[in-house]
């Protein structure tokens, strides 16, 4: 079943089968069953690169920030991510 993970270019998170072409972190927005509830928890809004240094992540862990992607980076800046300092300043 495919998780709620995809935003819109409006900041909505949506429920997509598909991936994206960038991550985008808003904090915490998940319970322990996978299910977002809630739309950010801080307003510190990132969009980073969906390969960076090896990095592997379980989707929608317990207490690890909700990976939300994006179809691309028009799309992330739209809903309000910033680029991640860390991936765009040190590319792979």
């Amino acid at each position: 079943m495919p998780l709620q993970n995809r935003v819109d270019p409006w900041g909505r998170i949506l429920t997509s089968p598909y991936r994206g072409t960038l991550l985008g972190n808003r904090g915490i927005l998940h319970n322990e069953n996978r299910q977002v509830v809630k739309n950010h928890q801080h307003q510190n809004w990132v969009t980073c690169l969906l390969e960076f240094k090896e990095r592997k992540r379980e989707l929608m862990s317990p207490h690890h920030y909700t990976e939300l992607f994006f179809l691309d980076e028009a799309t992330a800046l739209s809903a309000g991510h910033r680029p991640c300092g860390e991936c765009t300043r040190n590319p792979r």
